[in-house]
Formats: C-alpha cells, structure tokens, sequence
C-alpha cells in the first residue's frame, strides 16, 4: 500500500533527455512502496531563475541539478551545505517549507563509491587527481574532508590549477597538495607513488578521445577510478587493467550520490541495489 504523502522531485538540466536518474528514483519509490515520483524537467537557459522559484510554488520536495546549472543556480538558494559552498557548486536542491537548500552529493557520493570499489579509507590516502573543473573542485574538496595525506593535482590550464591549488590549502592546510600540468614528465615519479588514481576530466567518453594519462604511467600500486560512468569502463580503464591494476569507472558514483539525494528529500534510506539495477538497465537502454 503506497503511503499518502505525495513525494515530487525531479531533475533541472540542458539538455536533459539521456539522464538516468528518473529510472533510478522512481524504482527506489516503487520499492519502497512511497508515493512518489520523480521527474525530467529541461529547463531553458533564460528561464532559470524562475523553475527554481517554482520549487516551492508547486510544493516540489526537492530537485537534482545537473550540467549546465551546478554552478548558475547557487544566486537563487536561501543556503547552501558546507560542502556546496566549498564547491562552488550544488547538484541538490530541498524544498524545506519553502526555504531552499543547496547541497552537493557529489562528493561524498564519489567517496562512498570509491572506498567501495577500492576497499580502503580515503584517510591518510595519497591520491592524484586529473582535472581542475567542477568534478575534479568536488573530489579535491572531499579528499580535503576524508582526510587525504596527499593530493597531486594534474590539469592542462595552469590558471585553473593554482587556482584549485590554493582553494585546497586554504581551507584543508592538512593536506599536502602540489600541482603538474598535464604530460609534464616531472609528475611520472610523483604519479607512480599515488595509492589512487582520479580521472574527472571528460576525457574518455567518446571512443576516439586521447587518455587523460598515459597508460604507461601506470604501476599495478596504483588503483584507477574513472569518473565517467559511460562507457561503463573507458579505453583508460581497460588499459589500467591491462598493466595490472585495479580499475572501476564511474557508474557507483552516480549511484551514491542519487541514494544520498534521496535520503535528503525523503529522510528513507534509500534502496541502493534497487537503484543500482534500475540504473544499468537504464544505461544499457541509452547506448
């Protein structure tokens, strides 16, 4: 028997018609025997502003923003989370009796996901990061929370780089951070000695990208983690197993941080097989 309360989020993005995450919601509220429903709203450029404002006109619980709003609708919350503000960016949006919350699980959901698959703690870890955009800001910003010994920061714009660089040793002066630009041979000697490996560039997602690190670089020490979750394993990927090391795409990450949306929307833990399978099938269809 489903549960009275109507439940309504969704999903702000542009465009927005290849996103798995209705498929994944929908199925956690189906199990879960609520009455809910989760929908894709492809949200003009110019109409921003107000599909936010419209969050709590229509009694909406909450949304997810995706690209290329992540950054463009902070203007518009009442609050952000710690974690959202350090990030610059908010992927989740609560509806809290009209006030508007921003949160980003994106970070924590790439740490969840990624001791998962690797079988270790983030603390005390050293890790190396490609990219310094949005994805790499989350996952440097939550290495700096988990507690990371080490961090190198491997990005081709320089000005990006420093500027990542710095907003790390600001705010988390415990974490040894340096900066290489992308291909610079200084950083082979450095990478090699990295417990993991992050790729949170897009680079990979279509089959005729270049690799964001030579798979020579790699050493079996080292475990893979590619953000980008379709393909399910990139070129970078089975190359990393190729030489022996462990490696695992991005599709957990996905996973997690829909399950910790979910949970900030409905206060239910959320149903994670479910969700995963939902969320494969639902992959798989958009091949």
């Amino acid at each position: 028997m489903l549960s009275s309360k109507k439940v309504i989020c969704g999903i702000f993005g542009f465009p927005i018609r290849h996103s798995a995450s209705p498929a994944m919601h929908n199925a956690a509220f189906q199990h879960l025997k609520m009455n809910g429903n989760y929908l894709p709203f492809e949200v003009l450029p110019h109409l921003l502003k107000k599909a936010v404002e419209a969050i709590p006109v229509l009694n909406f619980d909450g949304v997810n923003v995706t690209i290329p709003y992540k950054e463009k609708v902070l203007p518009f919350l009442d609050e952000l989370s710690r974690e959202a503000s350090l990030i610059g960016a908010v992927n989740t949006i609560k509806n809290q009796g009209g006030k508007l919350i921003g949160f980003n699980t994106d970070a924590e959901g790439f740490q969840k996901a990624l001791e998962e698959k690797w079988g270790q703690s983030l603390t005390g870890a050293h890790l190396a990061l490609i990219g310094a955009g949005g994805a790499a800001r989350a996952v440097a910003v939550q290495a700096g929370i988990a507690g990371v010994r080490r961090l190198i920061i491997l990005n081709r714009d320089k000005t990006r780089l420093k500027k990542l660089i710095q907003h790390i040793r600001t705010h988390f002066p415990k974490t040894n951070v340096i900066g290489f630009a992308l291909g610079d041979e200084k950083a082979r000697s450095e990478v090699k000695f990295a417990d993991c490996i992050i790729n949170a560039t897009s680079l990979g997602m279509e089959n005729e990208d270049l690799m964001p690190m030579p798979p020579d670089w790699l050493s079996p020490k080292n475990y893979v983690y590619d953000l980008i979750y379709r393909p399910f394993k990139t070129r970078w990927v089975q190359a990393a197993i190729k030489r022996r090391c462990r490696a695992s795409g991005g599709l957990e990450m996905l996973l997690y941080q829909g399950a910790l949306s979910f949970q900030i929307w409905t206060g239910q833990k959320a149903p994670l097989e479910v969700m995963r399978r939902a969320l494969k099938k639902q992959l798989l269809k958009n091949l």
